[in-house]
């Protein structure tokens, strides 16, 4: 409707909703900052007194402050028993009990979000237009309640809220929600809304004006109420600015629109994985190439089931503190995560941090709380004590499964968890059947696979591209040498023997399984692969966002070939720091090398084993494998690494220095062959992976056949 010049809305010209349901309204845009920019009085009956309750109440106040508008509120207070036991043997009056507990929930504020909230109502405080009264529970004998006590009656949970126009009509809304911080962009707030203007409406705000004047004038049958003691006003208008110019709120709505515009629409496959999720009771295990999207999915999930539970504890486990920061960052863009708890050696204060958390969700503070944890931590004694002593329902994402399976992290996987998440491109532990049907008993079965030969065929829809890029691959073939030959040989005498003498099933085991490691390595560290390496660097000219795959013994040697090519590279390896430093900006040292190889700074990364799983270097579009165990999962997630897409790649290339077996025309050993047998295998199992779905298939699988006839005779 259009104004004359100088006229002003009232609430008569704002769209109202009867209710507003956090599932499907932006509470914050469409109700509270369009009704408060034209309100000149606000009385608002909230929840316990805190810092997270008082930066809710000033949601959407930005205009508000700035026109002068009068805010009246009402909270309640959590006593220590020690409190109340004080009150009742007079050994302190009741305003100076209420004024440290008060206190003691206003400590130095470190969240910005909820420090420039206070500091709003700090402002008003000190010029007059803000008043806080604060109301105690009284049992039968007439003495305040503890905090057990108070939380079990249920009065704080009621939120009213009763705005006034500058023509007096009024607007009351009233319901449940969520007073803490993070409720500001809560999932699960709804309430009611009455217009008093309108004829069935206007006596439901009559109700909620008697119910807010009850508290107000200190008339309830089961409360006292005092003026919030002076200490605590002079606390609040501590955090104000001198003037108000100096406060910005309206960024913080800005960033709430930027980041509800940002919120990622899910692809087809994705929605049809969180349908079988949820048609599987809330259990099993998704199989999907990495890069197809799984952490959304399993933010949707965690999102829809945070909708039907009223609390929630969430537990997202990674095998690096490294995945977790990711995790978080994707959390929060999704919105479902705005106060995250890390538990691991990052955060040496987790376990009390943690405790305090599951005490304020046993009391009703917060109802929503996500836990971002290490696959080592999630099995600790102390971790698994604390999770299980939760009284809330409890969520588990087990971001790439298959490490949860090994025997000192199955202690984590306790019934607590009634809702169960395992993400997984390669499920199935290798060579460990025993931890593999652990991981399928805890979880329950795949209810959705997306292939990597989808990912790299199938077309997305929303980008008329295939959801992830086609790659070529190119082998390149070594031969060991005549001392590898034999050092080759000689281990795998070494196994022959041991596997016949040593009778105890789990010694041999043991000791084969280190002569295992010991042949792979020759395989890995053939001397040869280094002149390949030189012949490749030739072959692609310009490095650039390339990962190249070592062995411990191959990093410093490979380093040394990309120095004399002056190629910028740097080593990614478990050593590099995980915390936060001034010596990188204020980032952990991995997240300083990662950006410098997306901006391109760095035109190659020398890693070993942790960036196979989790790690998004979508940048990267060739890779180079010197070195690859017979694990399929391990060469399956590094060839994941280089297909995500990225703004600036369409096509990913890898090259795979590949050790052939030279004895044969050599010796007439028949035993000879048994070895050439073992090589191959380990070797082309990994070939056929790799070349089924390459963009060179034909001509790869036509190698392979060539390689196959001539050693194998097939």
């Amino acid at each position: 409707m259009a104004l004359a010049e100088g006229e002003e809305l009232t609430f008569l010209d704002i769209p109202l909703n009867k209710a507003y349901d956090s599932d499907t309204d932006d509470i914050l845009m469409d109700f509270f900052v369009p009704i408060l920019s034209e309100a000149v009085s606000y009385k608002r009956l909230a929840g316990f007194f805190s810092s997270g309750m008082l930066s809710v109440a000033a949601r959407g106040v930005s205009r508000f402050v700035h026109h002068g508008g009068k805010m009246e509120l009402v909270c309640g207070a959590r006593l220590s028993s020690e409190d109340v036991e004080a009150i009742r043997k007079g050994y302190l009056e009741p305003s100076k009990v209420l004024e440290g507990s008060l206190m003691a929930q206003l400590p130095d504020i470190e969240d910005e979000f909820i420090r420039d909230h206070v500091a709003a109502l700090g402002w008003m405080i000190a010029n007059g237009n803000l008043s806080i009264k604060i109301a105690l529970v009284l049992d039968e004998e007439g003495h305040p309640m503890d905090d057990a006590r108070t939380s079990s009656t249920g009065i704080f949970h009621q939120k009213v809220g009763i705005l006034q126009d500058g023509e007096g009509n009024r607007v009351s809304f009233s319901g449940s929600d969520n007073e803490s911080a993070s409720a500001w962009v809560s999932h699960i707030e709804e309430f009611k809304v009455f217009r008093g203007w309108i004829e069935g409406e206007k006596e439901y705000v009559a109700a909620d004006v008697s119910k807010f004047d009850k508290f107000w004038e200190g008339k309830g049958r089961r409360t006292i109420v005092l003026s919030a003691p002076e200490a605590i006003n002079r606390r609040l208008v501590d955090f104000a600015p001198k003037d108000m110019s100096e406060l910005d709120l309206d960024k913080w709505q800005a960033r709430w629109m930027k980041r509800r515009k940002g919120e990622p629409t899910l692809w087809r496959h994705q929605l049809e994985a969180v349908d079988a999720w949820f048609g599987n009771n809330c259990t099993g295990i998704m199989e999907m190439a990495t890069g197809s999207g799984k952490t959304n999915v399993a933010l949707e999930c965690l999102k829809r089931l945070s909708r039907k539970e009223r609390k929630l504890l969430t537990v997202i486990t990674t095998p690096y503190g490294h995945l977790s920061k990711q995790w978080i960052k994707n959390a929060q863009s999704y919105c479902v995560c705005d106060e995250p708890l890390v538990a691991d050696t990052s955060n040496p204060g987790w376990k009390d941090e943690l405790a305090d958390a599951l005490l304020d969700m046993r009391n009703d503070v917060r109802s929503q709380l996500v836990l971002f944890t290490t696959h080592t931590t999630f099995g600790s004694d102390d971790f698994v004590h604390l999770v299980g002593s939760c009284d809330s329902p409890a969520f588990l994402i087990a971001d790439e499964v298959h490490g949860i399976g090994a025997p000192e992290r199955q202690r984590g996987l306790i019934p607590k968890y009634t809702c169960r998440l395992g993400l997984s491109a390669t499920p199935k532990r290798w060579f460990d059947e025993e931890g593999t049907a652990t991981i399928y008993e805890f979880f329950g079965p795949v209810v959705y696979e997306f292939s990597l030969y989808r990912g790299i065929n199938e077309i997305n829809e929303s980008t008329e591209r295939t959801y992830l890029v086609p790659y070529e691959y190119l082998p390149h073939f070594v031969e060991l040498s005549e001392q590898e030959i034999e050092q080759y040989r000689s281990v795998t005498e070494k196994i022959v023997h041991r596997f016949f003498a040593i009778k105890d099933q789990v010694k041999r085991e043991e000791s084969l399984e280190l002569l295992y490691f010991e042949r792979a390595r020759i395989l890995d560290d053939a001397v040869a692969k280094y002149d390949e390496l030189k012949r490749i660097l030739d072959e692609l000219g310009e490095v650039r966002h390339s990962l190249l795959y070592c062995s411990p013994k191959q990093l410093p040697l490979v380093q040394d070939i990309l120095n004399e090519r002056n190629i910028m590279q740097h080593k990614f390896t478990m050593e590099e720091g995980v915390l936060p430093s001034d010596q990188y900006g204020g980032k952990s040292e991995r997240e300083y090398i990662l950006d410098r190889f997306t901006e391109g700074r760095y035109q190659a990364l020398v890693a070993m084993r942790c960036l196979d799983e989790g790690v998004d270097v979508p940048p990267a579009k060739t890779a180079i494998l010197m070195a690859s165990s017979s694990n399929p999962r391990e060469f399956i997630q590094r060839r994941g690494r280089i297909l995500r897409r990225h703004k600036d790649k369409d096509h990913a290339t890898i090259y795979d220095i590949i050790v052939l077996p030279t004895i044969s025309g050599r010796r007439a050993d028949p035993a000879d062959r048994d070895i050439e047998k073992k090589i191959m295998k380990t070797e082309l199992d990994r070939f056929k992976e790799f070349a089924n779905d390459a963009e060179n298939s034909v001509d790869c699988l036509r190698v392979l056949n060539g390689i196959q006839h001539r050693f194998l005779g097939k």
